[in-house]
Order: structure tokens, then C-alpha cells, then sequence
């Protein structure tokens, strides 16, 4: 083969293979797909304090109606407004989350409850999780003197702040540790609220879930929260 001919097809290989290449190149990468479960908090990273799976801080946080009565929370032996970590038996190396409340009356509505960041504040902002690929959140609770625990997928800083009403689910406590399953697609603000927003739009811009005893036409009631193995799974 001459070496004329040869150039020649040398010269159409690259210019078959060229647009090729470039279109390759100028392809974006596909998308990233979310884990088949982001354990959100299992307290297995702390060292002597609470936080959740990648660092977020976890905080118990309280309200009520009547500052004269209002609701008291006891976690962290240090008296912040951390949880306490706890074992079920004490050779046991796995660790939960809990903290004591008590419900003062009259008080026609008052709460107690964990509010558990996903991320570390940066700048003084939380970073934001989007889980709208996912199907449920699980978790493990143990309550005491209470009979609903109110579910609620919280988002601060990105654009989609509420008062109050972010999208929730109360669930029904059953006696003992048990794990519970909180459809995503079930969340939903309750009926007071006057912001409305797309309950997806929480989900992908997620900074916190927040697990929270409460009470409606309060009695006086002394109770505690334990909880473990948060997670968000497909």
C-alpha cells in the first residue's frame, strides 16, 4: 500500500473518531444517585456528646403555651441542651440518645423533643441534605409518659424557612425499643398552617428531622425519649 493511500486512511480514521471523542467529552456525567440508605444518626461517632452520623449537633429542644408552666427537659449531665448517651446494658457498646421532660398544666398545647442535624454548621449555616430520592425514614424510639410522637422534616437557611408546620406524621408509641417506618410521600403540614409548600421541597433541601412528645390540653406528666439507628432508606 502506497503511502499516499495510507495517509489517506489515517486521515479519515481521525476524523471518524474525532466527532466521537468530542461529543464524549462535552457529555455531562450522569447524575449522582443517593445511597440505598443514609444513616442520618446512630451515636456511634460521638465522643462524650451527641451528634449525629456525619457531625451535626443534636439538641433537645422544649415549648409550651404558658411561659408560667413551662415544659423542663433534663439531657446531657452537663447540663447543655444536648441528649444524654446511654446503653441498654452496660457491656454494651452500642449507644442511644435520650433525655427526661415533663409537662406542666394548664397548657393547652407543649412539646419536648430532638432536633437532629444532619451536618455541621459552616459559615454558621447548616448544609443541606437532599433525601427526595428516598422512600421512608426508620428509627428506633422507647417513649415514656407520652402517647404520640410527632415526625417532622425541618429545613433552615435555604430558602424554604417556616415559622412553623414543616411537613410531619405523628406516629402512635408502642410500648418498649421498637423501630418505627415513616413514609416520606406521608409527610404533610397540618391543617393550621398558612405558609404552604411542596413537602418535596423540604426533602431536598433537608437540615433536620426533628422527633417530638407532645401534648394537647395538657396534664401534668413526667416522661423521657430514647432514640437510635435514624436512617433513610429506599
Amino acid at each position: 500500500m502506497g503511502l499516499r493511500r495510507i495517509a489517506v486512511l489515517v486521515a479519515g480514521l481521525v476524523l471518524a473518531i474525532g466527532p466521537a471523542a468530542a461529543a464524549q467529552r462535552g457529555d455531562e456525567p450522569p447524575p449522582s444517585k443517593p445511597s440505598e440508605k443514609l444513616v442520618y444518626a446512630d451515636f456511634e461517632h460521638a465522643a462524650g456528646k451527641a451528634v449525629s452520623t456525619r457531625g451535626g449537633s443534636v439538641t433537645v429542644t422544649s415549648y409550651q403555651e404558658s411561659d408560667l408552666q413551662k415544659t423542663t427537659v433534663k439531657g446531657a449531665p452537663d447540663g447543655s441542651n444536648s441528649p444524654e448517651l446511654v446503653r441498654i446494658k452496660p457491656d454494651d457498646p452500642n449507644h442511644l440518645a435520650k433525655f427526661d421532660f415533663a409537662f406542666k398544666a394548664p397548657n393547652q398545647w407543649a412539646g419536648a423533643g430532638f432536633e437532629i442535624k444532619g451536618q455541621p454548621d459552616v459559615d454558621g449555616k447548616t448544609p443541606f441534605d437532599d433525601v427526595s430520592g428516598y422512600r421512608k425514614l426508620t428509627f428506633q424510639l422507647y417513649g415514656k409518659g407520652v402517647e404520640s410522637v410527632r415526625v417532622e422534616a425541618v429545613s433552615h437557611g435555604h430558602g424554604v424557612d417556616l415559622p412553623a408546620g414543616y411537613p410531619q406524621m405523628l406516629i402512635k408509641v408502642r410500648p418498649g425499643l421498637n423501630t418505627y417506618e415513616v413514609a416520606l410521600k406521608a409527610l404533610a403540614q397540618p391543617p393550621w398552617v398558612d405558609i404552604k409548600v411542596d413537602p418535596k421541597k423540604i426533602l431536598q433541601k433537608l437540615t433536620a428531622v426533628s422527633l417530638t412528645a407532645y401534648c394537647e390540653g395538657c396534664r401534668p406528666a413526667e416522661g423521657m425519649l430514647i432514640v437510635d439507628n435514624v436512617a433513610f432508606e429506599k
